[in-house]
């Protein structure tokens, strides 16, 4: 973010001075009048580096299990009755990520200046996301944000756990297809060559297993392929990625990916698990339905499910009960707006929430396993039906050049 120089006058009439990094000129004066100050002067600084620590920033990134122990961290010492300022100020040093360490350094600033904690931790989207915010927002205004922070770091830590048993569950197939392809291009591209020199001269008639790798091996060593493939995959995954950019082209990936064959079913659960889990989460913490819906939407990370909840917004605010419009689709299956339903009409809806995500979260597992047993018999016959056209390539003239000598 740009840098700032401002001038300002605190509640005594005193005049303050000091260098930030704000989002724009509107937002440091917005975050000046929330500590009381009245600008008097604000200038933009030039900064030669600017775009070198923009690109750093972007960089460094705060995985979710930092966030885990960060928040445990958070919640322990705010319980254990140490002052705020001081627990963030030790946080600050003691963590072990570089961006969360500096985002850190600037809340503290921040909540020194009397900014809220909410409000403080908003400003850095990229560490704390909108439902993070949000729940310590809530727990500010309830006064109960050390019981906040433990249920926010339950449900990261719930989050982390089901993020990495799908991510153990698609390493393994993922390494021996890379490996496999690795193997066979090595054979293709520098053993079987030699092979082919062999055969140069012989009056022999190859087979097509044979004339399909001399084809391929032509083309992998021709000049214009090597020089026009390494830009025609970058263009393309550009292109991609701007595409995917689009809301067109990521509700359509997005559909692709809870569509697929296998893994569809599995992605569609993993994207329920999470609605109802972040939804539980917030809804417990004391956040309006709608603003609750609103996050959800936001933070799903799937455009068929965010274009859901939009849906959904609009009948709860035309009064409807959160079951009424979710009966309405067929992304979800009928036990959810069932049991919706039940918590709606016994009060309890944040635990059966909680209980659906939990059910989910136990189906996943299940799912994973049986694609761990389907997918291994798959990885094998791929394996072998790839190895055995090389061999069958390379094999089959010998044969011929055996026959025509015994003949």
């Amino acid at each position: 973010m740009p840098r700032f120089a401002y001038e300002a006058l605190d509640k005594e009439g005193r005049l303050i001075q000091g260098v930030v990094e704000a989002a724009s000129v509107e937002a440091l004066v917005e975050d000046l009048r929330n500590v009381r100050y009245t600008v008097t002067n604000i200038k933009q600084q030039s900064d030669l580096f600017y775009f070198v620590r923009a690109w750093r920033g972007r960089m460094l990134r705060v995985s979710l299990w930092s966030m885990v122990l960060f928040t445990r961290q958070f919640a322990t010492i705010f319980n254990s009755g140490v002052p705020l300022l001081r627990g963030l100020e030790g946080l600050s040093n003691q963590t072990l990520n570089k961006r969360l360490s500096m985002a850190l350094t600037e809340v503290y600033a921040d909540v020194k200046n009397g900014m809220t904690i909410a409000r403080s931790l908003g400003k850095h989207p990229d560490v704390f996301s909108p439902v993070y915010v949000a729940l310590v927002r809530a727990g500010e205004m309830s006064g109960a944000l050390g019981e906040i922070l433990d249920r926010t770091a339950d449900f990261l830590e719930r989050d982390f756990q089901l993020r990495k048993k799908v991510q153990s569950a698609m390493t393994y197939p993922a390494l021996v297809f890379f490996f496999t392809i690795l193997v066979t291009s090595f054979m293709v591209l520098w053993v079987f060559p030699t092979f082919v020199g062999l055969l140069d001269g012989l009056n022999i008639t190859l087979p097509w297993p044979t004339r399909i790798l001399i084809f391929i091996t032509e083309v992998a060593y021709n000049p214009l392929f090597i020089l026009a493939a390494p830009i025609a995959v970058i263009f393309a995954a550009s292109a991609f990625k701007k595409w995917v950019s689009t809301r067109p082209g990521k509700r359509a990936l997005d559909q692709f990916l809870v569509s697929a064959p296998i893994v569809g079913p599995i992605n569609r659960k993993v994207v329920i698990s999470r609605f109802c889990r972040t939804l539980s989460t917030l809804v417990s913490a004391g956040v309006p339905m709608m603003n609750a819906l609103d996050i959800v939407g936001k933070v799903s990370g799937n455009e068929l499910v965010a274009d859901i909840v939009d849906e959904i917004k609009r009948g709860v605010k035309a009064g409807l009960r959160l079951s009424q419009p979710l009966r309405e689709f067929h992304f979800f299956p009928p036990i959810v707006p069932h049991m919706v339903r039940v918590g709606e009409e016994t009060g309890n809806l944040p635990e059966i929430l909680h209980k659906l995500a939990n059910f989910y979260d136990n189906e996943i597992e299940a799912a994973l396993s049986t694609f761990s047993s389907v997918i291994e018999p798959v990885l094998i016959i791929f394996m072998g039906a790839m190895v055995g056209f090389v061999l069958l390539a390379v094999f089959l003239p010998v044969y011929q050049i055996m026959q025509n000598f015994s003949s």
